[in-house]
């Protein structure tokens, strides 16, 4: 098994996160919970676990609202899922961290995001083949 970084490359994060509806502002501050890689294949941006985890203690509110960090965190594995291979380990991966965005933002009382989601995943079943947020494919 070889081990690498998730990351996507920074031209994509941010459009995904125009399509989200990050402000410039906005996307600065989400984009510090990403290690930053320019090498000679492009510009990228890695997760890092450390930085993701502090976000909440380390921003200003004011700066970022927690619904725009959903949105950012959506656009983030919704560039993942849209650079692997289909029924790869990475794909998993995406879909169970969509999966788990979808139920966190609930549960903390957002809509948008969750409302997002759950259309995505709809309009994506042809890859995934799961037209439920409930439910497993076996």
């Amino acid at each position: 098994m070889s081990l690498c970084h998730i990351m996507v490359t920074a031209d994509e994060l941010n459009e995904g996160l125009d399509n989200v509806g990050l402000t410039p502002s906005e996307k600065d501050v989400f984009v510090n919970i990403f290690n930053y890689i320019e090498d000679v294949t492009g510009e990228w941006f890695a997760l890092d676990t450390v930085k993701a985890q502090s976000i909440h203690v380390a921003h200003d509110p004011a700066l970022i609202g927690p619904n725009e960090i959903y949105a950012g965190w959506f656009a983030f594995w919704m560039c993942v899922f849209n650079n692997t291979e289909g029924g790869s380990e990475l794909e998993t991966q995406a879909l169970g961290a969509i999966r788990g965005l979808f139920f966190t933002a609930a549960h903390n009382r957002q809509i948008t995001v969750p409302s997002a989601i759950e259309t995505w995943w709809l309009e994506t079943n042809d890859v995934h083949h799961n037209n439920s947020l409930n439910e497993v494919v076996a």
